[in-house]
């Protein structure tokens, strides 16, 4: 009969190399779990009052000469002990989560590991004592094994020197605080329970005794001994008031603990989700929380390094078990955290109103108690709200359904057009308010910016108006295959401001050839080419019966070249519009029909040659634009709008939708 050969080796050599500090120690940490379950295996219910683990650790910045010795008074290395450290992968303390593997992990870290140890058969006491090595064979050395009559009780040692340089000895902690710390937190759920050891640890000069080091820490305490789940079976719960050194080496303040067979396998920071740094009088302290149960147990990887599940599965755990208590166990931080949320749910809410649902409790109770972040709560509350507009939806087409019944009477008729139109109101009226609520905003910005733009001084030269350009100009332009460029219809634009009859034109044309206007995209010295002296082309659809022109001139501007007479630059231009020889933005020939009547807008402040060019022309009823209607050439019209005028006339227009909206008050950029 032949057998595989096994290879430990390559065996080790293949196990995961540390990519942190709390990796590098976990070798270390083998060997002090074994401590603890080996006193916890001989003294049982007595183990705290009778069990002793001894930690001995040398390090330095150098890391050249690392040391450690971990001791204990358990069961010692028997028979049977003897035969699960010389098989690897052994079952010997599956119960409580052993894989096989702690003693492999020694060799990848160490490149010395020395064991001595004593046991009790019958009433003598033998001892063994050997080297540990890596090596394709023969990995026990010089064996030692024999009576020990002056042996007074039970131990075992285990001494490692030396770190490899396959990721330990650059991850190892060269600081003795570092190396409390980790153990602070990796043995952190042992440390509270109601088995642990006497534990002394040495590191240096500084010695701590657990678990008396942890009560140090921890203020507040409360354990939930059963949370029964449908997911996850039962679990226990630990949450923990503790000084903020418990989390001084950790990537956070606030952390839950997942712990599988006594071990921390992951800590999960919930810092984002608290939405706290530091609570309390002195704000020095932080939260900690552990989680156990058999189905943790159950999904851990051999090396008790993670679980063998997603990510989600903690998020749900934590979300969907335990954060009812959290928040009951924090209600006085976290109450002062709600006040800090609801001030930036207000402010959300007054400018979106679409999201604003309910009241602010309400809301309030759709989004993570400790969430802080304006986009984060936007995206909860907009969540909230598409769940809320599929069940109207549903109502809608409910009633939809009940109106194509043959035998539908006229009360059941006009009760389903009640229920129909309350559901389509509550879906749509804070989508309205919000579109509002935005027309206030750009009119408020634009307002301001035309202040800042005539600061510069009349005919200056200030080219930073494709600010201003991005408000009201329908247009974009594309990088394309290569290096050429494109210029299409913007998605969207705000030219109601001028005309609520542009409110869904689309642009189509320029009158400056696409090359300019492609370069002027991209130029940093004249990006107000896109906007600025040029006629815009816009049209309902694709409706040849009616073209929109615009015309933008910079505010405060006073002095113009002759040939930049507007109304001669409209005509010019509606003469090429008409000969059929222009091609749209996309390429294609520009048909119009003799039909076709042109609404040409020129916005400019009526000063200077401005004033002088159209001082003939037609005033408006309010005696504040001016108009001129050609007897010939084309059917339309041309208005001159001042840039103030502008303004007033478009915030008249909407008042009535500001004042329902509440929101007439001063500007949304004022000062206060």
């Amino acid at each position: 009969m032949t057998s595989l050969r096994p290879n430990l080796v390559k065996r080790i050599a293949r196990l995961p190399k540390p990519a942190s500090v709390a990796d590098a120690l976990q070798p270390l940490f083998e060997a002090i779990s074994n401590a603890i379950h080996s006193t916890q295996a001989r003294f049982d219910r007595e183990v705290s009052e009778k069990g002793r683990v001894q930690v001995t650790i040398k390090t330095d910045r150098r890391k050249d000469n690392v040391s450690a010795i971990v001791e204990d008074n358990g069961l010692g290395l028997n028979e049977d002990n003897w035969d699960a450290f010389i098989t690897t992968d052994t079952d010997n303390k599956i119960a409580i989560g052993g894989k096989g593997v702690g003693r492999l992990l020694w060799l990848d870290c160490f490149p010395l590991v020395r064991i001595d140890s004593v046991y009790k058969d019958g009433e003598a006491f033998k001892r063994r004592q050997f080297e540990f090595v890596l090596e394709l064979n023969d990995q026990i050395k010089n064996l030692k094994f024999d009576d020990y009559e002056d042996a007074r009780d039970s131990y075992f040692l285990a001494e490692f020197k030396g770190l490899r340089s396959n990721g330990y000895h650059e991850r190892w902690p060269g600081r003795g605080s570092f190396i409390f710390q980790h153990l602070t937190s990796h043995f952190l759920p042992t440390f509270i329970g109601k088995r642990c050891p006497q534990i002394y640890v040495h590191v240096g000069d500084e010695s701590r005794v657990y678990p008396g080091a942890i009560n140090e820490i921890v203020y507040r305490r409360e354990d939930i001994e059963k949370i029964e789940t449908e997911e996850f079976g039962e679990l226990k719960f630990t949450m923990m008031e503790c000084d903020k050194v418990a989390s001084a080496d950790l990537k956070g303040s606030h952390f839950m603990h997942f712990i599988a067979h006594d071990r921390t396998v992951h800590s999960h920071s919930i810092d984002s989700k608290l939405g706290l740094k530091y609570f309390g009088d002195s704000e020095n302290l932080v939260f900690h929380a552990i989680l156990t149960g058999a189905f943790l147990d159950k999904n851990v990887n051999q090396e008790r390094t993670k679980f063998q599940f997603e990510d989600a599965v903690l998020e749900r755990m934590v979300n969907d078990v335990c954060w009812s208590y959290v928040e009951q166990f924090l209600s006085e931080p976290m109450a002062k955290l709600l006040g800090e949320q609801r001030v930036k749910i207000e402010s959300i809410t007054a400018t979106y109103p679409s999201v604003a649902f309910g009241d602010v409790e309400e809301l309030q109770e759709k989004v993570p108690s400790g969430e802080l972040k304006e986009d984060a709560l936007y995206g909860h509350l907009s969540r909230e709200r598409f769940r809320r507009d599929e069940r109207q939806a549903e109502k809608i087409r409910s009633v939809l359904t009940r109106l194509k019944n043959d035998d539908i009477d006229p009360s059941m008729f006009a009760n389903a057009i009640k229920d129909a139109g309350k559901a389509i109101e509550e879906a749509e009226q804070k989508s309205l308010a919000e579109y509002i609520v935005r027309r206030k905003v750009v009119l408020d910005f634009i307002e301001l910016l035309l202040d800042k733009v005539r600061d510069q001084g009349g005919d200056a030269s200030y080219q930073r108006e494709d600010v201003l350009h991005s408000f009201i100009c329908p247009m974009k332009v594309s990088t394309i295959t290569g290096a050429g460029k494109k210029v299409e219809p913007a998605s969207s634009h705000d030219l109601w401001i001028v005309d609520e009859r542009l409110t869904f034109a689309q642009y189509f044309s320029s009158d400056v050839d696409f090359a300019s206007l492609s370069q002027a995209a991209t130029s940093e010295d004249r990006p107000d080419l896109l906007i600025f002296d040029y006629v815009h082309g816009l049209r309902q659809k694709k409706d040849p019966s009616k073209v929109l022109l615009v015309e933008f001139k910079r505010p405060g501007r006073k002095g113009y070249d002759d040939d930049e007479n507007p109304q001669l630059q409209v005509e010019r231009y509606v003469r090429r519009l008409q000969s059929g020889e222009l091609t749209d933005v996309r390429g294609r020939p520009i048909t119009l029909d003799q039909n076709t009547i042109f609404y040409c807008f020129i916005i400019a402040d009526i000063i200077g040659k401005m004033a002088d060019w159209t001082f003939t022309w037609q005033r408006t009823a309010d005696g504040r634009g001016r108009v001129l209607r050609p007897s010939d050439g084309f059917r339309g019209s041309i208005e001159l709008i001042g840039w103030d005028d502008l303004l007033k006339d478009a915030r008249e227009r909407n008042q009535a939708f500001f004042d329902k909206a509440g929101i007439t008050g001063k500007s949304f950029f004022s000062a206060d």
